[in-house]
């Protein structure tokens, strides 16, 4: 039948429960009458509408606002346990899980030694491990938006293959590889796009456009457009970003990527010992590890102001060297970068300090689950 352009009743009804159940998730608590004054609709409107969310257990009763002469007010909120979502961050050398309710508050969250391999005896113990920990939840399934896998690969548009893969070695598998094995849905994201996106959500100073940097092991970046991080898709290559055509040679092929200079391993194999005693004599002043941290932190200056002359806009950095970084660090960081610039007008560039570490990409990717929720309610 040729759509004539006029919605149906049905239609219009789920307009209004998406209306309604948007500003109660953001507003966390309201009554009939705020609800219908916020979006413009009438009370019955809004009645029918939490009507219908009540039944689908997405809203309750919450109570009543004390009284002011008259009746009592309903109070109405989000059932934050409605849905779960389950996120996971696939590493060479472990496995970490966490389980979020609608508002990415944790519910409990693991991990595993288990050294990648891209064999079947690797899946299998994969998912027989999500399995156990899902269901020693005290939730149903039908609560269970899935399981979102972040991992170090850049995946298809439609989210079926990982299209590229050096650090894993597992270009070309599929999300059904993991699904053979996962008894819940499966869905897969680049861990530095997930990363982003639970920075966005935990936080409210990004309001326009950011980059994302995570110094891991492998060095991640990402754009964060308008404050939104899945803006582009298949859009976390800053880290191979050359920034010597004559440097080392990086798992991409090319040389002198900026994961060559300014990621954890690079600077690790540089000072030939484990962070904790690199960054407890680059604090104490010892000149040879002072003169190689200077050096990374130059070297990640130039990445960031070669970022700067495409986007300049804040800088939030995460990952793995946050736990042995201190403000001094970044205030020489911002120093190195400033000095690059030659466009003074651009102002001293502004760093934001992440607030979830390397959790972000487990988290990230359960989020994405709560982001596809809300956004199709």
């Amino acid at each position: 039948m040729e759509k004539t352009g006029v919605l149906t009743l049905i239609e219009v009804k789920k307009i209004n429960q998406k209306r309604v159940y948007e500003f109660l998730y953001r507003q966390k608590t309201a009554s009939k009458l705020e609800i219908a004054n916020a979006i413009n609709v009438s009370l019955p409107t809004v009645a029918s509408s939490l009507n219908a969310l009540i039944a689908q257990g997405l809203v309750s009763n919450c109570g009543v606002y004390d009284s002011t002469g008259g009746r009592k007010a309903q109070i109405f909120c989000c059932n934050a346990l409605a849905r779960i979502a389950i996120g996971v961050e696939l590493l060479k050398e472990r496995v970490q899980i966490v389980a979020v309710d609608l508002y990415g508050n944790t519910l409990d969250e693991d991990f595993l030694e288990l050294g990648f391999e891209n064999e079947a005896s690797y899946y299998s113990k994969l998912g027989e491990w999500i399995n156990q920990f899902v269901k020693a939840l005290p939730y149903t399934d039908e609560q269970n938006l899935g399981v979102c896998i972040s991992l170090q690969g850049l995946i298809s548009d439609d989210g079926e293959t990982i299209t590229y893969s050096e650090i894993l070695k597992c270009t070309g598998v599929s999300r059904s590889t993991y699904q053979k094995y996962i008894d819940y849905p499966v869905s897969l994201v680049h861990d530095t796009e997930a990363a982003a996106q639970a920075e966005v959500w935990y936080r409210d100073d990004i309001t326009d456009d950011a980059v994302y940097i995570a110094l891991n092991r492998n060095l991640g970046g990402t754009l964060i457009l308008g404050n939104r991080s899945d803006t582009f898709k298949r859009n976390g290559l800053i880290e191979h970003i050359t920034l010597d055509p004559d440097g080392p040679l990086c798992y991409c092929g090319k040389q002198g990527c900026a994961e060559t200079f300014c990621s954890a391993n690079s600077l690790k194999e540089k000072a030939g010992m484990e962070f904790p005693e690199f960054f407890k004599k680059v604090h104490g002043g010892d000149s040879r590890c002072s003169k190689l941290w200077k050096s990374y932190l130059h070297c990640l200056a130039r990445l960031i102001d070669d970022i700067r002359m495409i986007i300049n806009c804040d800088f939030i950095i995460g990952g793995y060297l946050l736990r042995y970084i201190n403000q001094s660090d970044i205030d020489i960081l911002a120093d190195y970068v400033d000095e690059l610039c030659v466009y003074k007008d651009y102002g001293k560039v502004g760093f934001k300090i992440s607030k979830i570490g390397d959790k972000a990409p487990k988290l990230g990717a359960a989020l994405r689950l709560i982001n596809d929720f809300i956004a199709n309610i």
